[in-house]
């Protein structure tokens, strides 16, 4: 099909990363990659892309979408929103049903199937993401860790711990309490939160929302009967799983909290980078900062619960995740049926030339020398989880799990009490907001 040089315009959210910025060739990958599917898709379907971006706050994202909805000016035919914006654009009324969309079919193996499953409302889905986006991937949870460290303490096989299902909380603890030796590197007296010192783990706070889905549980799930959210976050064994996991992560001698004190937000990737810790969490992304480091290293997924789970979860972190979503606009079911070509065929070449890409350069760092973390890359981006009870911030939970981990507090429950008033009333809005879209009329 061609469309006689119809100019598709893509809005991006500049509070998230960008996938589209590729003007010309470079020689730089991802930016090649990124002119390739555009300029390939352009040819073939005689059509013009553009993007445009517009910068607005993370939970702000969804405001140049409602000015174009509201005036009917058909500005942006797809836009990329960080997950707050996405969830506030939804609730807004802003979105199309992607199911009603001609010739855009989420079931091809370019979308990410878990996000297709874990986005759908009954059988609606308003949010997608998969090999169109690379920010996807770098926004997820992961656990990188000092091959030099850990020959020199003459760890296990931490690759080996993942295949054979033993990469748990309580075992990634006990590898982490092993770096015992000369951790006031700065010999200052000092080792809480000592940036210049070394420890078993340098922690982003945002991790801890990926601990509790890594561990198989969710702060909220959409029932698939009713569509509505559900609060899901307390439970016996949420309350284990955090237990387990802040006996190393409040262990200053074993953990540095790198954002306390103000320190720089992405201090603990440097930190990790000049060889100062054994293992980092972070997203998948922070490997692009460790072209200077030294010391070998490799990635993993954040550890599981248990051995009993049969697989390992990582979630997207929601301060970076962006979601592509389709604005409603005053185009006939014909006009939809066209945006929803462009897309299927962007994400179809994306996954020959973007994700190559990703990988390439993610994996040429000093990860490049072990095949295995390729593999672990592979066992991340296929388990991607995705938690609207963080995105949809309800009960201000997504912060609370935070605040803990700032605050060095275990009592979640008389905290989720503080909450729970909120959270049911942000609830009761967010599903009759919802069920309000699900109630309109598909695009016609």
């Amino acid at each position: 099909m061609t469309y006689d040089g119809y100019t598709y315009n893509i809005f991006q959210h500049t509070a998230v990363y960008k996938d589209f910025q590729a003007e010309e060739i470079t020689g730089e990958p991802i930016n090649d990659a990124d002119f390739e599917r555009m300029t390939t898709v352009e040819d073939r379907l005689d059509v013009e892309i553009e993007f445009h971006d517009l910068s607005a706050g993370q939970r702000d994202g969804q405001t140049p979408l409602s000015m174009t909805v509201q005036a009917g000016t058909n500005d942006y035919d797809i836009g990329t929103l960080g997950s707050y914006s996405a969830c506030n654009a939804l609730c807004d009324k802003l979105l199309v049903d992607l199911n009603t969309i001609g010739n855009l079919d989420l079931s091809r193996e370019w979308w990410d199937q878990y996000c297709t499953l874990e986005c759908t409302f009954v059988d609606k889905v308003y949010f997608m993401t998969g090999d169109i986006s690379i920010c996807d991937n770098k926004n997820t949870f992961s656990a990188f860790f000092n091959k030099n460290m850990a020959e020199e303490y003459q760890l296990p096989n931490f690759y080996e711990m993942v295949d054979n299902g033993t990469w748990t909380i309580e075992n990634f603890q006990k590898q982490a309490e092993v770096v015992t030796a000369n951790l006031d590197k700065d010999g200052d007296g000092n080792h809480i939160n000592d940036i210049d010192d070394i420890y078993g783990i340098w922690i982003w706070d945002d991790v801890m929302m990926g601990i509790v889905n890594a561990s198989d549980l969710k702060c909220c799930t959409i029932n698939k009967q009713t569509g509505e959210i559900e609060l899901t976050i307390m439970s016996e064994k949420f309350l284990d799983a955090f237990n387990k996991f802040a006996a190393y992560a409040y262990n200053k001698d074993v953990t540095c909290a790198y954002q306390r004190n103000g320190y720089a937000a992405d201090y603990g990737s440097i930190a990790f980078r000049e060889g100062r810790g054994l293992f980092f969490l972070q997203n998948v992304g922070s490997s692009l900062n460790f072209r200077e480091m030294e010391d070998e290293f490799g990635i993993l997924p954040l550890p599981k619960y248990d051995e009993l789970q049969d697989r390992y979860i990582s979630s997207g972190a929601s301060w970076g995740l962006p979601f592509y979503v389709i604005p409603r606009l005053t185009y006939d079911q014909e006009g939809y049926a066209r945006i929803g070509y462009i897309t299927q065929m962007l994400a179809y070449e994306s996954l020959y030339t973007m994700t190559p890409a990703f990988y390439d350069q993610t994996l040429q760092n000093k990860i490049s020398r072990d095949e295995e973390s390729a593999r672990m890359l592979d066992i991340i981006f296929e388990s991607r989880s995705y938690d609207f009870g963080w995105y949809f911030e309800i009960g201000g939970y997504n912060e609370t799990i935070m605040n803990m981990l700032r605050q060095y507090t275990l009592d979640f429950a008389s905290a989720y009490q503080r909450s729970n008033k909120l959270a049911t009333k942000v609830l009761k809005k967010t599903n009759e907001a919802i069920k309000e879209m699900e109630q309109e009329q598909p695009a016609e």
